[in-house]
């Protein structure tokens, strides 16, 4: 086993340079925690070292990746100041385009810090749509503001996001950039329903949203189901897309089931707390927790109502708060006996093989 002493002796020695020795540490560490004995391939009937119900990923490495992730956002908002007060919002574009790049070559390349390279991975698809939108409405000569020029320049974007994303993956394999990439594509989709019929995304904007956030999730079970242990960075690449597609669905679901909060009442708020359940179910079998996050608002405002009906006084937020609290941790704690519980239910096959297995992580 590499220890850390032996790695910055062969730094001072200068073997091998710090970046290098934080690469190896790396490495080291997650095959310590991934890798199987000798001779043998992990399956999903032996033990494990990780836990997949943890649902981990990677975001903060050590306190340096906040450090650096400080100074990435000082040097985004220096580069916008600039192109705001000098009125060029191009150059802020293919700066912030070649500044993220140059940034991720060392922090996301070398370095392996997982904070920052979310970060700069965002600032490039984000410049890149920017570059895309302000050179397709200079090529196209349509106002942005024509509501079909709207459906093209949607497009542009859409693709110029997609385009950078794939770049990106194929140099850096960021595990956020699989999910930047399905925004691309919602927005080309987007661009695509207002060019057909301006009024198409307007009217039907709900179960548009709705539809495409099915989209983003089975995508999403796709990436999960080809590593239900989750040792690789496929999990990372799933939990992004996942995180993309809770919000997409449990919004216009709600507005599908319940009309939308106009005229609340009881009905409403018991369809609400319907759909929490349905949506805990549905985490608990797929063991992601994005969904529940996103429909906590929601059960909030539900228990909310129906407290602030019989209870006098102000005791209807703090009893809401609690009650929340009380799914939460109760969730949290009995997390893997729910799912142990509710798998053996579910009809035997390819699909429910491929969901991260329930029961107390083993000993390694």
């Amino acid at each position: 086993m590499i220890r850390e002493d032996d790695l910055q002796a062969a730094v001072a020695e200068g073997i091998i340079d710090q970046a290098q020795a934080i690469r190896i540490a790396h490495i080291a560490r997650m095959r310590r925690e991934a890798t199987p004995p000798p001779g043998r391939e992990w399956s999903a009937a032996e033990p494990r070292t990780l836990d997949p119900d943890d649902e981990r990923f990677r975001l903060i490495g050590g306190f340096n990746d906040v450090f650096v992730t400080i100074g990435v956002g000082l040097l985004a908002a220096a580069l916008f100041g600039l192109a705001r007060a000098l009125g060029l919002g191009e150059a802020f574009a293919a700066t912030g385009l070649l500044v993220s790049w140059g940034l991720a070559e060392w922090f996301s390349r070398r370095m392996r810090l997982a904070l920052p390279s979310i970060v700069l991975a965002v600032m490039f698809v984000g410049c890149a749509a920017m570059l895309a939108v302000l050179g397709g409405s200079v090529l196209l000569g349509m106002p942005q503001a024509a509501t079909r020029g709207e459906g093209l320049l949607a497009i542009i974007g859409g693709a110029g996001v997609m385009a950078a994303a794939g770049l990106h993956h194929w140099r850096f394999r960021v595990p956020i950039d699989a999910a930047l990439g399905a925004l691309g594509v919602v927005a080309v989709l987007a661009g695509v329903f207002t060019l057909i019929d301006p009024s198409l995304l307007r009217l039907y904007f709900v179960p548009i949203t709705f539809l495409m956030g099915l989209w983003v999730f089975f995508a999403a079970m796709r990436v999960d189901m080809g590593d239900p242990l989750r040792r690789t960075r496929r999990a990372d690449t799933a939990f992004w897309l996942h995180m993309l597609a809770a919000p997409m669905i449990v919004h216009p679901a709600v507005h599908l089931v319940t009309g939308g909060l106009e005229g609340f009442g009881t009905a409403k708020a018991l369809g609400l707390l319907l759909i929490f359940v349905l949506l805990g179910l549905v985490a608990l079998v797929i063991d992601r927790r994005a969904l529940i996050v996103s429909g906590l608002s929601y059960a909030g405002i539900a228990i909310a109502w129906l407290l602030a009906a019989r209870l006098p006084g102000g005791l209807g937020m703090p009893l809401t708060l609690l009650g929340l609290a009380t799914v939460v941790l109760g969730l949290s704690a009995g997390w893997r006996g729910l799912r142990g519980a509710l798998l053996p239910l579910l009809p035997a096959g390819r699909w429910r093989d491929g969901l991260p297995p329930a029961g107390p992580p083993p000993i390694a």
